[in-house]
């Protein structure tokens, strides 16, 4: 094992999980966090906590930062009390997705410190997060990212370097993102039409997961957090990654049909007072679809009555 210690900043749903991952292998690992319940994992296990990102600097020749927004981000990298201050510090890596502009900002901050500074922003939820399996696409001095691989093996399986500087990773985070937030949207809107058509819900999905409407969206995400009610993710986020592409494509001259689209139907959500959490906005589309529709379990067949076709409810 590599002898490099470990610093982490930002232990959010995804930051938490891949820093105890990084804590199991075994490195030697610093964490901070503004949230004190989210230390308290860490605290718990006799993980060293540090004051500022600067004080994880001072201890860790590796830090990864998970960050919820592209301002922190910067704050992270250059506040009062940021890494680029820092005495240990040698390899920096940003796995947020803050978009491309973002991170050459802290590439051209972090450029005059010697601390090389790779661009890695992951993919694959909180249960990827959990279970050391994400994937991560990187950016960056090729011999930084392999000095920081074997603690990145803690919680990603799959590792892409797609260039030899910061920033074109990000740009293939925003494509991943987009792909599966309006597949998410789109094979909601489908689950939808058919519960309110009145087909068996389930068996629909069964069809359509052996068919060419499959998507992540349809073989993880509708079972595990549509059907039970559970829910969850971040509609802010979704907002914030839509954005991004948007803006990251028009850059590059291209004017993008479907991102605009799905965020509105986003914003139209929030509007709606589904302000909290992504997959909500199957209700949302439920609420529009009219009383009493909702996709969960196995809807009753279909009635057909007066010409309208119903469901039981």
């Amino acid at each position: 094992m590599a002898s490099d210690r470990i610093g982490f900043i930002g232990l959010g749903r995804m930051g938490g999980p891949m820093a105890l991952n990084i804590h199991k292998a075994g490195f030697p690992l610093t964490v901070y966090d503004v949230a004190e319940p989210a230390l308290q994992p860490f605290r718990s296990r006799g993980i060293g906590i540090a004051t500022s990102p600067l004080d994880v600097a001072n201890k860790a020749e590796i830090i990864f930062a998970c960050i919820p927004a592209p301002e922190i981000s910067l704050a992270v990298a250059f506040g009062e009390d940021s890494i680029s201050k820092g005495s240990a510090v040698k390899v920096y890596l940003e796995c947020s997705t803050i978009g491309p502009d973002y991170i050459a900002r802290i590439a051209e901050g972090l450029a005059p410190t010697g601390i090389a500074f790779l661009d890695t922003p992951i993919s694959g939820g909180i249960p990827g997060a959990e279970q050391g399996t994400l994937s991560v696409v990187a950016s960056g001095d090729p011999g930084a990212l392999e000095r920081a691989r074997p603690a990145m093996s803690s919680y990603a399986k799959h590792i892409f370097h797609v260039a030899n500087t910061p920033g074109p990773a990000q740009i293939a985070k925003l494509i991943n993102n987009m792909l599966s937030t309006t597949g998410t949207i789109a094979a909601f809107e489908g689950m939808v039409f058919g519960a309110k058509a009145g087909l068996d819900v389930e068996a629909l999905l069964d069809f359509i997961n052996v068919s060419t409407g499959r998507n992540v969206a349809t073989m993880q995400k509708i079972p595990a957090n549509i059907l039970t009610r559970k829910f969850g993710g971040k509609i802010e986020t979704g907002v914030k990654d839509l954005g991004l592409f948007m803006k990251t494509a028009e850059k590059f001259g291209i004017k993008p049909y479907i991102a605009p689209r799905v965020q509105e139907v986003f914003r139209d959500a929030i509007d709606a007072g589904f302000d909290k959490e992504t997959m909500r906005i199957v209700e949302f589309m439920e609420q529009r679809a009219g009383e009493g529709v909702m996709v969960k379990g196995k809807p009753a067949a279909l009635e057909h009555e007066a010409g309208q076709i119903g469901r039981k409810l």
